[in-house]
């Protein structure tokens, strides 16, 4: 699974790379205003059924594969009729949405063309969900990688040479969309034939033990909080989208290069910030299903400590990599996007990080023990905050004022997550081995690196390659290191 990932996300990055290179960071700016309207109206369709259904099903598989059967066919019935609300929806306000919200009336005929591939994103949410569930995780994820594949073939094949002395940004966005809307619904024929072969059942515990409505109230009961987090969280959070240009042109007076601003750093620096968390992202999925699992257990241990494994590794890895973004910002920031200076944004944000990977990971597990209700007060706190934020805060300072917004917001939601597992597990971190060991070995790993760059004089791609190697290899040897001294340690105390 991580493998896949990282092969999808490494294609993402070379995606951003060429669109950037093909519609630059103003085209880039409109496509994330396109696409993150898209996403409000697409989260609507979807509706947080990918974890309701993998959580829902693994408990009931456990009874009853009848039962898990009917859940999945419960919410495609479900998931359809809310995608098809949320389809009609946005092709009826694409130009009030274009021309009164997005103040830009190029960005119509991709939103209609978006809305289109709603109801096939919706059932490949609820497929997701079922296949996670039986721990098919290769299925989910070839099915990733072939959607980002056939995403490129077609914008490649819509903005091949022939289409380089097109100029207007509208009608290239228009192209990039449609290989959006087609790869989604090659995402959702690829698991739908996999779903329809033939699985092994268990005899034993094939009869179902529950009726049509009660599978539906409970699949109701889990989906519902978390869909309202999903769509409070996105009505807000594309109202902060909308905002941000706007008082980023009321702070320079100019459309275009507010556009710019933001497209460097919500579709150039954050991708690169959150491309290493493919692992982290496929630890997640494997594992909800098994937390899932041993919170219906009354014995609580196996529990706690799953999730006192996963987030050590989680905090350790999460330092490893802000410190990689830290040290070598401007190396990564001109193999990616060279002249785009774009190495400010990645040092500052590289700061908040691991606590964005962590509060990321947190929120997965306490949705998968049932805290749902809390992860939607978070969320809703933090993006309110966030609006009120750019409202007083980002209007004054322009981009620099937006990067610390992240910066603070971040960490604001970090700390509420963090404290509520503390609360419902007891689990807390550990200073020495989760943050500090790590925080050492970062900065051994960074120091060593600036030190090699400096003599090896390498520019480009080379730089960063290099740069990283040294990074990775000086902090894996320092936890070695640290590992080998634990061992002795612990040895010692053996034969005393």
């Amino acid at each position: 699974m991580t493998v896949f990932s990282l092969i999808n996300k490494l294609l993402g990055v070379f995606l951003r790379l060429f669109l950037s290179a093909r519609i630059g960071s103003e085209g880039m700016g409109l496509y994330q205003l396109i696409m993150s309207v898209y996403t409000m109206f697409s989260t609507f369709a979807t509706a947080g059924f990918t974890v309701s259904v993998s959580r829902l099903v693994a408990e009931k598989d456990e009874r009853s594969g009848s039962d898990a059967r009917r859940l999945l066919n419960n919410s495609f019935i479900a998931s359809a009729v809310i995608s098809l609300a949320a389809t009609a929806l946005m092709l009826a306000l694409s130009d009030t949405v274009a021309l009164k919200f997005l103040g830009d009336g190029r960005s119509a005929a991709p939103l209609r063309i978006l809305a289109l591939s709603m109801p096939f994103m919706a059932l490949a949410a609820c497929l997701k969900g079922w296949f996670i569930a039986k721990q098919r995780v290769t299925v989910t994820s070839s099915a990733s990688l072939f959607e980002q594949i056939v995403k490129i073939s077609v914008i490649a094949l819509l903005l091949n040479p022939a289409a380089l002395n097109e100029s207007d940004i509208g009608a290239l966005c228009g192209k990039i969309v449609i290989g959006v809307t087609v790869s989604e619904i090659c995402s959702f024929c690829y698991l739908f034939l996999f779903r329809a072969i033939p699985e092994r059942r268990k005899k034993h515990c094939d009869m179902p033990t529950e009726t049509v409505s009660d599978s539906m109230r409970s699949l109701i009961s889990v989906t519902l909080p978390i869909s309202l987090s999903v769509y409070l969280t996105s009505i807000l959070h594309t109202a902060e989208t909308l905002l941000i240009p706007y008082v980023f042109e009321s702070y320079s007076g100019d459309r275009g290069h507010a556009l710019s601003q933001f497209g460097m750093i919500r579709g150039m620096v954050v991708p690169i910030l959150f491309f290493p968390f493919a692992f982290l992202a496929s630890l997640v999925s494997v594992f909800t299903p098994e937390i899932s699992r041993l919170n219906i257990l009354k014995d609580r241990r196996p529990l706690f400590a799953r999730i006192s494994s996963i987030m050590s590794f989680v905090s350790m890895l999460s330092v490893a990599v802000g410190g990689l973004f830290f040290f070598l910002s401007h190396e990564i920031g001109e193999a990616f996007y060279p002249g785009e200076s774009t190495a400010g944004a990645i040092k500052i944000l590289s700061l908040v990080t691991p606590l964005m990977y962590v509060e990321t990971v947190t929120d997965g597990l306490l949705k998968a023990i049932g805290e749902q209700v809390q992860t939607l007060k978070y969320s809703v706190y933090n993006s309110i905050l966030r609006v009120i934020l750019i409202l007083l805060f980002v209007s004054r300072t322009g981009e620099q004022g937006y990067l610390w917004l992240l910066v603070i917001s971040n960490t604001f939601t970090y700390l509420l997550c963090r404290v509520r597992l503390y609360k419902v597990t007891g689990i807390k971190p550990r200073l020495v081995t989760d943050i500090l060991i790590p925080l050492f070995a970062t900065v051994a790993g960074g120091l060593s690196a600036r030190l090699a760059l400096g003599a090896l004089k390498l520019s480009g791609f080379a730089s960063a390659a290099a740069g990283s190697s040294v990074y990775i290899g000086v902090f894996s040897l320092f936890l070695l290191l640290f590992a080998f001294e634990r061992i002795k340690s612990v040895a010692a105390r053996l034969r005393g």
